[in-house]
């Protein structure tokens, strides 16, 4: 996401979050009272949570030999607050008693919820993961899950309607573009709009049927598949051949998929004389942190409500999520991709650099996601 964080100091309401976390962790342990009862009320209600909603996992789809989509069903609350096309859910599941959260783009759109109550994940299994290929064989006839409500800002601006967009895509990252496209249509959109979607070989497509379909129903859509089989890797060329010019302003671009694709990308496009402002995305993964401007050294991090001391090093730079786990600290974390917001902290000193926006702090007090933050120079934290 291109967003800077916010460098103002945090609001009152905040403060008062901070100190409930730390009344509640003095008598219980745990970050909120919740999470203390919530293993008690488990025993005669399981997968309850004070946190979470509940969704019936009614069916599983393969979509190819390493992809399958979930339809669920969520509870009616959470139905009826829905959801923002583009936007992500967090699901939570039990695997040999241990409690797993991953992240997930909503694949189906917010239209779809609307007329059918149902929503769609589309997953790819990480062969070497410990849950994804877990989770296949788990839901292949149903279960039930519990899922956060939406988030993420990778999503269409209303003030951006009328202007001609370019979605890059690359192997899963299709997904928040599926669900885009699919709202378009629901919505009888005029937006002019182009897909340039990029896969390991002609099979692995993703809803290729569908966006060839889309074609013929929105004229104002069009479709560009390249399979770096045939094709090679994104590519100047392959910009320059789109039926689009752009060099014109009103062009939006927006790009999802894997780490090195998203970089590529980008640099191709700065090379082409777009602007950094046209341009939104959003990592399939971790965001790269082996470039950090001004890192140089060691970093002393001081975890002050802990009394605990972390050292970075500049030449393997890690996020402050990972200095503090490799401690032995726990702070509340969810998708570590920073888009969840879940390990919020509060900087009382010292500058980070923001591997999600590309920003660096100022040196003074303010919240920040522990998980794509690393620190420049030494930093002490309300942790």
């Amino acid at each position: 996401m291109s967003s800077p964080l916010s460098s103002a100091a945090p609001s009152q309401p905040g403060r008062w979050q901070q100190a409930w976390r730390w009344f509640a962790e003095s008598l219980t342990q745990q970050p909120r009272f919740s999470d203390y009862l919530e293993p008690l009320v488990q025993l005669l209600t399981p997968n309850w949570s004070s946190v979470y909603s509940r969704a019936d996992v009614l069916t599983l789809r393969h979509e190819t030999d390493d992809v399958f989509t979930l339809v669920l069903r969520p509870d009616k609350s959470w139905a009826a607050r829905g959801f923002r096309a583009g936007q992500h859910v967090e699901l939570i599941c039990e695997k040999d008693g241990v409690r797993a959260h991953r992240t997930f783009s909503i694949s189906s759109s917010p239209y779809y919820l609307r007329q059918t109550g149902l929503f769609e994940l589309t997953i790819r299994v990480q062969q070497q993961g410990a849950i994804t290929p877990w989770l296949r064989q788990q839901f292949s006839q149903g279960g039930l899950v519990n899922i956060s409500a939406p988030f993420g800002d990778f999503v269409l601006s209303p003030a951006d309607n009328g202007r001609p967009l370019l979605m890059i895509a690359g192997g899963s990252g299709i997904t928040p573009f599926r669900s885009m496209l699919a709202e378009m249509q629901a919505l009888a959109g005029q937006r002019q709009v182009h897909l340039l979607y990029y896969a390991r070989d002609a099979q692995q497509w993703l809803f290729r049927q569908e966006f060839e379909r889309l074609t013929q129903q929105l004229p104002q859509f069009s479709l560009t598949l390249m399979n770096d089989a045939e094709h090679g890797l994104l590519q100047a060329g392959h910009l320059q051949q789109l039926p689009l010019d752009l060099n014109e302003p009103q062009w939006q671009l927006m790009i999802c998929g894997p780490t090195p694709m998203i970089q590529l990308a980008r640099q191709l496009l700065r090379d082409a004389g777009v602007d950094d402002a046209r341009v939104d995305y959003e990592y399939f993964g971790a965001a790269p942190i082996d470039q950090v401007a001004g890192l140089e050294g060691q970093q002393h991090i001081s975890c002050v409500r802990s009394d605990t001391q972390l050292t970075s090093n500049a030449e393997q730079p890690q996020s402050l999520l990972d200095l503090a786990e490799q401690a032995g600290l726990k702070p509340l974390s969810g998708c570590r991709i920073g888009v969840c917001h879940q390990c919020i902290c509060k900087k009382q000193s010292g500058v980070v650099y923001n591997t999600k926006t590309g920003q660096t702090s100022d040196s003074g007090p303010q919240e920040i996601q522990l998980c794509v933050s690393v620190p420049v120079t030494d930093v002490a934290l309300d942790l």
